[in-house]
């Protein structure tokens, strides 16, 4: 089984016209889509599975995005969680603490 990794990715624009971001969002998730990963949008950041090196390209690409949607400003987070005893997909990880919070 190819080892991979469960990233969450915020990017957030700084330095924009109005408050509304939607934008400048679908811009980076664009990217994701684009890099074929399986993803979950979530209302602050998103999540998706793939290898170390996909992982990082996709935050990068996000991130220019963003900035190329007219951003002056990005910060972007990138967290990545790889678990190498056994790996488990974001619904198997949701699926587990449910179960146990009934």
């Amino acid at each position: 089984m190819k080892q991979f990794v469960v990233a969450e990715l915020s990017v957030v624009p700084i330095g924009t016209p109005g408050a509304g971001l939607s934008d400048y969002i679908a811009a980076a998730l664009r990217e994701v889509k684009k890099a074929g990963v399986k993803y979950k949008l979530c209302p602050t950041s998103t999540v998706f599975e793939a290898d170390l090196e996909t992982a990082l390209e996709v935050a990068k690409a996000a991130h220019r995005a963003v900035i190329g949607a007219g951003a002056k400003r990005v910060i972007t987070t990138l967290r990545i969680d790889e678990r190498l005893d056994q790996p488990r997909t974001i619904e198997e990880r949701v699926e587990r603490v449910a179960a146990k919070a009934k």
